[in-house]
């Protein structure tokens, strides 16, 4: 077998990007890419345009033969079947897209939730050699989680284990696009940490963020807008970042207190902030949880953040 023929095609599907790779056996990229996706059309015409991609990554690659494709995408995932049962940042339901990609794309396929793959891909580049035991957190556009329990991903009876950003942190909280109420995503993933910066504009309670956005047209409100006002001084900024570490530290509390873990990875966006969310994370971790499995514990921002998903992906295939 040549050293083409053992290359796996990695996918990372997110709300926005397409990320592709050329994965090894040891976790290297041999070449990667990132390209647009507009998830607003139908889901067989973004599916057929996802594969449309997969043919020019490999041209442009110059890689005539793979093994297979290893993709994540974000949603609760049939694995055995490659269905998408239930997207909610996608707005996708019992979407066959294992199916329709075959027709596109001939490989063998496989289709995992992202977050399992940003945590298998957390396990093998940043834990592997020293723990068994690892959660991860993906702090995105929403909140996504993956477990590794003694060396194994754990998908759970039906493949939806994980699914940590919708745990219920305030039994009135605020609608999630999952369709419950109070869901740790609905209130620190991006979309919810805007939600929250948009209600103090409103009221007038963030004049630094205010002052920040319009400046331009091109700036846009998100979490790194939010970050820069609160640098600067803006209040209500920093009350939005020390409520989201708290929100955070109570939910990794309960990950401690349930499946007592070696080491918590976090990455995505949200988690680019660090010190702003990590610091009262922690202290409400250390609050919270029950001291003997914090003894151990690692908590810690992953340093391969932007390839966790796609190298979990491609490595995910051989598993």
């Amino acid at each position: 077998m040549t050293r083409k023929q053992k290359l796996v095609l990695g996918a990372d599907c997110g709300g926005t990007n397409l990320k592709l790779a050329l994965i090894e056996p040891s976790g290297a990229i041999l070449y990667s890419k990132r390209v647009p996706v507009n998830f607003t059309e139908a889901p067989q015409k973004v599916i057929c345009g996802i594969g449309k991609e997969f043919k020019k990554f490999l041209k442009e690659s110059r890689v005539s033969e793979i093994l297979g494709i290893g993709m994540g995408i974000a949603g609760d995932v049939d694995q055995q079947k490659g269905i998408v049962r239930f997207s909610p940042n996608l707005n996708w339901k019992q979407v066959p897209l294992k199916q329709i990609l075959s027709k596109e794309f001939p490989y063998p396929l496989l289709i995992e939730n992202d977050a399992n793959c940003a945590a298998w891909g957390a396990y093998c580049l940043d834990a592997k050699k020293d723990c068994k035991n690892l959660i991860c957190l993906t702090l995105g556009t929403g909140i996504g989680g993956g477990i590794i329990l003694n060396g194994k991903l754990f998908r759970g009876s039906r493949g939806s284990a994980g699914e940590i950003g919708h745990m219920t942190i305030e039994y009135r909280g605020r609608p999630c696009k999952c369709g419950n109420f109070g869901c740790t995503e609905s209130m620190i993933g991006a979309w919810g940490l805007i939600q929250t910066a948009q209600d103090g504009l409103k009221k007038g309670l963030a004049p630094i963020l205010k002052k920040i956005l319009s400046k331009s047209k091109g700036i846009e409100l998100n979490p790194e807008t939010i970050e820069e006002a609160a640098a600067q001084g803006d209040g209500y900024c920093r009350q939005i970042w020390d409520e989201a570490g708290e929100i955070l530290g109570c939910t990794l509390s309960n990950l401690v207190n349930l499946f007592n873990p070696d080491r918590i990875i976090l990455c995505g966006g949200v988690s680019k902030a660090r010190s702003w969310i990590l610091k009262p994370a922690l202290h409400t971790l250390a609050m919270r949880a029950f001291k003997t499995p914090l003894v151990s514990l690692r908590v810690s921002i992953s340093q391969y953040d932007e390839k966790l998903g796609v190298v979990g992906a491609g490595l995910l295939f051989w598993e």
